[in-house]
């Protein structure tokens, strides 16, 4: 009797296993968490949440990366910050948090990566006064191979905290290490009951999490309303383009058996109001000065780059051959040279919005500076200091020559009389050296070929003043031709690189991925690391920027004819037309002209004449 009854035990032990052991297919998603603690420095009573030491004037503190956290979070005003410095032990410490079961901490962090292996920050959890470390900022980047600079997002799993008071603190150790800003703190509890469901708005992803028991091998997925629709990973991401309430499926195998589970209107997708955007039509410039720069007589396709997924569009145009269109993306001819405006409607069920420019806002024909850089990114302009090896764009020792500023190629035929230069430091001691401008057409590879005309002025001469906006004109000997079709390049260098000397241009950097004009040629060495005369160019695709390089390009002759020409015992530097209206053109207009007229001495003249 009594060997019958351990059988039965053993046998019901096997069923027991084996049931534990079956396949079933289950999941969630992050996204399903909600956070429970939440630190994004946007304010000094936010800020002063948490308590810092410091051995420098560089400790934590409020301000901006260079690029702005609202790229990830538009409601964020500002981010804890740390400049780099020497001899640095910067600490900021949240205070005591009750971890609740299944919680994750996510954050997120902007740095460059170059110098990480000078100075860098570590994340410890404190419990009763035992610190664990939980992330190596630099052997992170080590691992990941990153180099940015970008908002990366850090998550960490803190189920062995679950139940437990924990203080996360951030320690910056180092000298000459590099800039970071952290932002975006938060502690999220998941809800992986059958009663989960995710929230997100239109254009948003969910990432879902496998959590299927039974060992299976294979994962099928499939998402109404989701993009990819269908997956085979076991973990996949999944974007939903449009508002509506969506199911998924998952059905997995082990090899021998499979098993499928569905959970009805999991992922709700929210829509809002569209948010009116114009986008650059293919072939028109940006500029410092303008909106846009277009020629005349030359058909532009405007872009629509609106958000929210609108569904109708009215757009309204002064001076070209369509004065308004329900087009999305409409193509239009701008019929005489001056400055008009631009508006563009969008709406959907939700509502509308309106992106609207004024009357000079984009200028066709005529004359501009033209650069690479959006109005939204003016406030953005920076320098890329390098630490110990000077600046990009600019004075360095790291074998860069000469740098360049990439521009697409003019729709039509045009002349580049000077390019415009914005520095952010003009430091020189080597003040006679000669810093050279070209214009060079692309090449075959991409790259700058064949020169179309140079120019240089000495260290000596760079023009800065830190109140204002002062350019430095590179003025060419004549007018260089750019045929219509040709893309080019603006390119500058090198900089003299004596004990002193601190040069470095303006620019815009951007994420990875992200757009990139600005290219360095790299000087080859020797043996002996000693720079050649040989070398070769290389676009920045390491760290995307634009140079605050402006070409002044001319969609007419008729400007620049003027330079030389001698009105009333003076050289003339150029001529600029206004009706009564206030519209300019390098060109007269049909009625009363107002004359204002340019001296190469900086005075100027103004006169009426009928035409």
């Amino acid at each position: 009797m009594k060997k019958f009854t351990i059988f039965l035990m053993i046998t019901a032990l096997c069923a027991i296993a084996g049931r534990a052991q079956e396949l079933t297919a289950m999941f969630g998603a992050a996204e399903s968490a909600t956070a429970y603690y939440e630190q994004g420095w946007d304010s000094e009573a936010e800020f002063n949440t948490w308590t810092y030491t410091s051995t420098s004037a560089q400790t934590w503190k409020l301000g901006q990366a260079p690029k702005s956290f609202q790229t990830i979070d538009p409601a964020s005003s500002s981010s804890m910050i740390l400049n780099y410095y020497g001899g640095q032990n910067e600490v900021a410490t949240s205070p005591a948090i009750n971890i609740k079961p299944g919680s994750t901490l996510e954050f997120y962090c902007y740095a460059s990566g170059i110098y990480l292996v000078y100075g860098a920050w570590k994340l410890y959890a404190i419990v009763d006064g035992t610190s664990t470390l939980l992330i190596d900022q630099f052997l992170w980047a080590q691992d990941a191979g990153y180099d940015g600079p970008s908002w990366e997002k850090f998550s960490v799993d803190l189920s062995t905290y679950s139940g437990k008071s924990v203080q996360f603190s951030f320690v910056y150790e180092g000298d000459y290490g590099e800039d970071e800003a952290i932002d975006g703190f938060k502690i999220l509890e998941t809800n992986a009951g059958e009663d989960a469901t995710v929230s997100i708005k239109e254009g948003q992803s969910v990432h879902f999490m496998d959590q299927s028991t039974g060992n299976p091998t294979s994962w099928s997925w499939t998402f109404a309303g989701g993009t990819p629709a269908t997956s085979e990973e076991q973990n996949p991401v999944v974007t939903y383009a449009k508002a509506g309430t969506y199911d998924v499926t998952l059905t997995v195998s082990d090899g021998a058996s499979t098993s499928t589970y569905t959970r009805e209107a999991f992922v709700t997708v929210s829509g809002e109001a569209p948010i009116a955007h114009v986008g650059l039509p293919e072939g028109a410039y940006l500029s410092p000065w303008v909106f846009m720069f277009v020629p005349t007589q030359v058909p532009l396709t405007f872009q629509d780059a609106s958000t929210g997924n609108p569904e109708t569009w009215q757009w309204t145009f002064q001076g070209t051959d369509v004065a308004s269109s329900s087009e999305q993306n409409p193509t239009v001819t701008y019929l005489q040279e001056g400055t008009y405006g631009l508006k563009l409607e969008v709406g959907n069920e939700l509502g509308s919005s309106v992106d609207e420019y004024t009357s000079n806002a984009i200028q066709a024909g005529g004359e501009q500076e033209i650069w690479n850089i959006a109005p939204q990114e003016n406030s953005d302009l920076t320098m890329l200091e390098m630490g110990w090896y000077g600046n990009y764009a600019g004075t360095n020792w790291l074998g860069m020559g000469e740098f360049a500023e990439h521009f697409d190629a003019p729709l039509a035929d045009a002349q580049i009389k000077q390019v415009n230069v914005y520095f952010g430091k003009t430091t020189a001691v080597s003040t006679d050296a000669d810093i050279e401008m070209k214009i060079m057409a692309a090449g075959e590879d991409g790259m700058p070929g064949q020169v179309m005309g140079s120019t240089s002025l000495k260290a000596g001469e760079l023009a800065y003043d830190p109140t204002t906006v002062n350019a430095t004109e590179f003025v060419f000997d004549k007018p260089i031709d750019v045929p219509a079709g040709t893309e080019f390049f603006a390119v500058v260098g090198p900089f003299p690189n004596q004990n002193g000397d601190d040069i470095a241009i303006l620019l815009c950097r951007r994420g990875e991925g992200a757009k990139c004009t600005g290219y360095q040629f790299v000087y080859d060495e020797d043996g002996d690391y000693n720079y050649l005369e040989t070398g070769k160019w290389y676009q920045n695709v390491d760290d995307p920027l634009s140079m605050a390089v402006a070409p002044l390009l001319s969609y007419s002759t008729s400007s620049t004819t003027a330079v030389n020409s001698v009105t009333d015992g003076k050289q003339v530097k150029d001529r600029t037309y206004y009706n009564l209206a206030g519209m300019a053109s390098s060109k007269p207009f049909d009625g009363v002209n107002i004359i204002v007229t340019r001296y190469t001495d900086g005075t100027q003249s103004t006169t009426k004449v009928l035409r």
